[in-house]
């Protein structure tokens, strides 16, 4: 006879045998899930580079701070506060946007926002005074906000469970990786053109980036009445705008992604990812300028070259280990399971996450005992690789845990990483100078290694959690029925 346990596990496989049926055979005509693949990577190639953007326009300053307080008359920690608010208000304002996104669709947001994200950099550019420069850093974070908090909603607007892992792991390395590219460029930019053309440049960027968008980015959130009244109307698909579900918007839809916090499956990835992102990329650039000036005594260049270079190349090799890897792992699951994908299975990469703070507790020793810079960069490599790994991780997860939810999934990850990231700035070097940075960097490696001992729990017992807590009881109409069965 069959335990509780036994006949619960057969009917989740059951309910996943049917939706794996379901989406292969239901799929409405234009529906987004059973779109060509080329058309799907296409998207997840153009909204990563608009991610991409969010996180390098504003770090493209960060190697010229000194330069910008000297010509605004302000200090160097004021001029660092361009990029810290930048990060606060991308993080926070997603809040009020995805309840339209869920009923209008992505696209109207993604094209209407980058207007709004390139006035605010032609605003930074131009203007004389430090307060045009934060007024501007203002509106285009605004404008930046919508690929960070609708990315990851818009890859399973396209793919199902099984195939997700690959594209948002390209999602998650444009979101990580744009503050390593930045200083990169921004550097030898500052360096021979000004440090305003960081801002021209990004402003230009983002034109060339809306221009695709008007003409090649379609509306991935999907309602079969919207498609029949789509296929009914005699205007173009990509110029017809208005609702994609109808209903109305509601006071307490703007909570959604607050309410997602009470989920154990949410919570715990949310804050391993949050410090170790914080202490495996921003950390280096809020301290970098100081250690490239006052260690190895770089020029701007050469200072845009070490905060960028190591962190790229660490998460490059970070998703290589990590999207397809995830796929990989949880179709070999599928298959010994009779088709049903565990979310949780997406877990077993989290022992990687610890070299995020190998690299952080070495780059510490290096700094203070003054070893040769390649040394440093090795650490910050081996740093980057775990952190990309955390950043595919825990997308990949919470998403899978909550596909219905993905867009507030994204806004919440988004929210915690951003808020978290912001305080760097106010701590990082005033206690690495009071008491060393091995000490600091120490603390910080710690830290972030504490928290993925949680994480290793929702391994064996996390299923479990996600079956007593039940999911959301607002639930929107997200992609399609089909869809919506797939990653629950």
């Amino acid at each position: 006879m069959e335990s509780d346990g036994d006949q619960k596990v057969a009917d989740a496989e059951k309910m996943e045998q049917v939706s794996q049926i379901s989406e292969q055979a239901l799929l409405h005509d234009d529906d987004p899930l059973g779109w060509p693949l080329w058309r799907k990577y296409y998207i997840v190639i153009l909204m990563s580079c608009f991610t991409t953007m969010a996180q390098l326009a504003p770090a493209m300053l960060n190697p010229a701070f000194v330069t910008v307080a000297k010509e605004l008359h302000v200090t160097v920690e004021e001029a660092s506060y361009s990029t810290t608010i930048f990060i606060l208000f991308a993080g926070v304002f997603p809040l009020f946007i995805t309840p339209f996104a869920n009923v209008y669709g992505r696209r109207p947001l993604y094209i209407i926002f980058t207007l709004l994200a390139i006035a605010g950099f032609i605003t930074s550019a131009a203007s004389p005074s430090y307060g045009g420069l934060i007024t501007g850093r203002v509106l285009s974070a605004i404008g930046c906000s919508i690929p960070l908090g609708l990315g990851a909603a818009t890859i399973c607007d396209l793919f199902t469970q099984g195939q997700r892992g690959l594209p948002m792991g390209i999602f998650a390395w444009a979101t990580t990786n744009g503050p390593h590219i930045a200083p990169i460029a921004g550097g030898y930019i500052a360096m021979r053109y000004g440090w305003r053309w960081c801002n021209w440049v990004s402003a230009i960027v983002e034109g060339v980036l809306l221009i695709l968008a008007i003409f090649t980015f379609p509306e991935t959130l999907f309602s079969v009445e919207r498609a029949e009244k789509v296929k009914n109307s005699a205007l173009p698909k990509l110029l017809q705008f208005g609702k994609v579900h109808d209903r109305r918007i509601r006071a307490t839809d703007f909570f959604i992604p607050l309410k997602m916090l009470k989920y154990v499956a949410i919570t715990v990835p949310c804050i391993m990812y949050m410090v170790n992102l914080t202490y495996g990329s921003p950390v280096f650039a809020v301290t970098g300028s100081f250690i490239c000036n006052r260690i190895f005594h770089f020029d701007l260049g050469q200072t845009g070259l070490f905060l960028g270079l190591p962190l790229t190349v660490g998460c490059i090799l970070g998703e290589l280990s990590a999207g397809w890897v995830s796929d990989w792992i949880i179709n070999m699951y599928a298959r010994r399971h009779q088709g049903y994908r565990k979310a949780e299975v997406r877990l077993y990469l989290l022992p990687l996450v610890l070299l995020t703070s190998v690299g952080l507790a070495t780059f510490g020793y290096c700094i203070d005992h003054q070893e040769p810079w390649i040394r440093a960069a090795v650490c910050m490599a081996v740093a980057g690789f775990g952190t990309q790994i955390a950043t595919t991780v825990t997308y990949t997860y919470c998403c899978d845990s909550y596909r219905s939810h993905s867009s507030d999934v994204s806004v919440t990850i988004n929210l915690l990483k951003s808020l978290f990231a912001f305080n760097i700035g106010f701590y990082a070097l005033p206690m690495s100078t009071a008491i060393g940075f091995t000490k600091a960097f120490g603390t910080m490696a710690a830290i972030g290694a504490a928290t993925v001992i949680p994480v290793f729990f929702l391994i064996f017992y996390g299923e479990g959690i996600r079956q007593r807590q039940g999911a959301p009881k607002e639930r929107y109409l997200q992609s399609s029925p089909v869809g919506q069965s797939s990653g629950e």
